[in-house]
């Protein structure tokens, strides 16, 4: 059998000549690239969506072919935006698969459609499937068909929490935190078997408001009242004939009826249009980006805050921010002088507390340089927000998830879990509380106390620099506070964000608030940037704490030789509080996990 050191070496050579075939594929490709595709005057743009999308440029990716870049959802916007001013773009055809991510995220694609119809430009629609998401982003076109027996599935939105506490107690764990804010209920979903009244109250709202955003945008998109549309909703169609005889569809087709023999859209009888690849289309785009005098540098941070480097999730695992990549990476926006602007785009639902405030002083910083703006995606929660307080102008999608103004601190108890199957522990200390987070048992007295003096100074840090980010009191502050999760729209309302709207609206407002001259062109630089096919396999050969957290926590909950993918993939959240909690002390986590449907 081969040896570590001699698995390690042959991998490192197989990668090495891979590398080499990669880079000479490159260079060709590079040579023949052409930054200008040429579009046809009145060509349709194809816009194909099939699952879900990554929200911006992840830490780790890497690509082998310069021409075949994957789209983010932040690009997918711009092109929208772009083919509504784009003279020769006759039209959008948007084919859907499936529409897998955030109601946020939709409501940034849907701006786009939006963009389109306003300028006058037709907008279709086909899918074989329109659940809510999907729907709701194909109202913001003039005509929605659907496959002859496809599935229409309207039904109104739900929302879900998950609750562990049932499953802990028959192991023997138990969830032991301390939080601030009546709403902060992010360890509910380990420590009740359902939401507090409170939190009941919050989730209710929550869904109103998101509810009641589909419904006024769905109903102008379809030309319907309100009411009209609610009633529908309440009685949906669940046949393709009844959601055609209901006005939810405009008309029932397969899919290669809407093409020609040339692979032209059939817009009507003796009308047909080119079709442009949205990935051809880019080119032009990611050109015009990188031509303008200055820069507005579009900093995206995706996943849960941690202590320590961001990661991408790209060999496996989840995406994080780490404070040790950003600060960085802000420190050399601050002194690049090409880069007028900086808008944050922020995708996380918060996570280490005391990373977050490292993040906060480096966005404070660089906003005494350069305007700072930030965007908002599907999450900007606790951690995610106090890292936004910072900047100059926030803005946020109506569906967005955002505020959780609060802390918590804590562990997991499983001296229970321990004594069921026959493990003992025996400790000695020195100091009266050396065994604060350590000791498998739940908090004394003591301990409590004194984790409840650390939340308490960091909620009023909290508050304090949130307040002087979004000039309120204190008080002020704290009656929104409280942990409270707030939806975008809510937010607006309460002055936690400023404007509602997508990234293609901070960036401009970016733009604006650099007060440049009119003749400066103004590019945009995307990060952070994709690491080169050597550096993402480096970091994964070294990275040595990827698997052994979730399996780790596996065990000690379940003790069995295997547990099925769909236990695995709840303990994740756990593996990552933990993480937090071992680095930092405190969490500054959204609630639990909310699913919207």
């Amino acid at each position: 059998m081969a040896s570590k050191k001699s698995t390690r070496l042959l991998l490192w050579i197989t990668a090495l000549g891979m590398l080499i075939l990669i880079a000479t594929g490159v260079a060709v490709g590079l040579l023949v690239y052409d930054d200008t595709p040429s579009v046809a005057e009145g060509a349709w743009l194809e816009v194909r969506i099939s699952g879900s999308m990554p929200d911006g440029p992840l830490p780790d990716s890497f690509v082998l072919d310069p021409e075949q870049i994957p789209l983010t959802l932040h690009e997918y916007a711009a092109l929208l935006h772009r083919a509504a001013e784009d003279e020769d773009i006759g039209g959008v055809f948007l084919d859907l698969d499936s529409v897998s991510m955030s109601m946020a995220a939709v409501q940034e694609l849907r701006g786009g459609l939006a963009a389109v119809r306003e300028a006058g430009k037709p907008c279709w629609t086909w899918s074989k499937v329109y659940d809510n998401k999907a729907w709701y982003l194909a109202s913001a076109c003039d005509q929605i068909m659907m496959h002859p027996q496809g599935v229409p599935m309207v039904i109104g939105l739900s929302m879900t929490t998950e609750h562990y506490a049932g499953t802990f107690e028959k192991v023997g764990v138990q969830a032991d935190y301390e939080r601030v804010g009546t709403y902060k209920s992010a360890v509910e979903t380990y420590e009740a078997i359902e939401p507090s009244e409170p939190s009941k109250e919050m989730y209710g709202a929550m869904l109103d408001s998101v509810f009641d955003t589909f419904i006024t945008d769905a109903a102008v998109g379809r030309g319907l009242s309100e009411d009209a549309l609610r009633a529908l909703i309440n009685d949906p169609p669940i046949t393709a004939g009844s959601a055609l005889e209901k006005g939810m569809v405009d008309r029932l087709a397969y899919r290669d009826e809407l093409r020609n023999d040339d692979d032209q859209l059939v817009i009507s009888e003796d009308e047909t249009a080119d079709l442009v690849d949205l990935q051809d289309y880019a080119r032009g785009l990611r050109s015009d980006w990188r031509g303008g005098d200055k820069v507005v540098a579009v900093v995206h941070l995706q996943g849960a805050i941690v202590d320590g480097k961001s990661t991408g999730g790209g060999f496996g695992g989840s995406a994080v921010v780490g404070d040790r990549s950003v600060v960085p990476m802000l420190e050399k926006l601050a002194e690049d002088e090409d880069v007028v602007a900086v808008v944050l785009r922020i995708n996380s639902p918060g996570g280490s507390a005391l990373a977050s405030d490292v993040i906060w002083r480096a966005v404070d910083k660089l906003n005494e340089e350069k305007p700072v703006v930030v965007s908002m995606g599907g999450a900007a929660a606790s951690g995610g927000y106090y890292i936004a307080m910072a900047g100059r102008h926030i803005v946020a999608q109506p569906a967005t998830l955002t505020g959780s103004i609060g802390v918590f601190a804590g562990k997991f108890a499983i001296d229970g879990l321990l004594e069921k199957v026959g493990i003992t522990t025996w400790t000695t200390q020195r100091g009266d509380l050396a065994g604060l987070l350590s000791s498998p048992a739940p908090f004394t007295d003591a301990e409590r106390a004194k984790l409840r003096e650390r939340i308490e100074d960091f909620y009023a840090t909290f508050l304090a620099k949130a307040a002087e980010g979004r000039g309120m009191t204190v008080e002020e502050v704290d009656a929104v506070a409280q942990g409270r999760v707030w939806t975008g729209a809510q937010a607006l309302e309460v002055g936690l964000v400023d404007e509602l709207g997508g990234l293609e609206l901070a960036v401009q407002r970016a733009v604006e608030l650099a007060e440049l001259d009119e003749d400066v062109e103004v590019g945009r630089r995307m990060l952070p940037r994709r690491s080169t096919f050597l550096e993402a396999l480096t970091e994964s050969l070294n990275q040595q704490t990827a698997a052994p957290i979730k399996e780790a926590l596996s065990a000690q909950l379940l003790p069995a030789p295997t547990l099925p993918a769909a236990v695995t993939e709840r303990l994740d959240g756990a593996a990552l509080l933990q993480r937090v909690l071992d680095a930092g002390g405190l969490a500054a986590f959204e609630p639990v996990r909310i699913s919207v449907h």
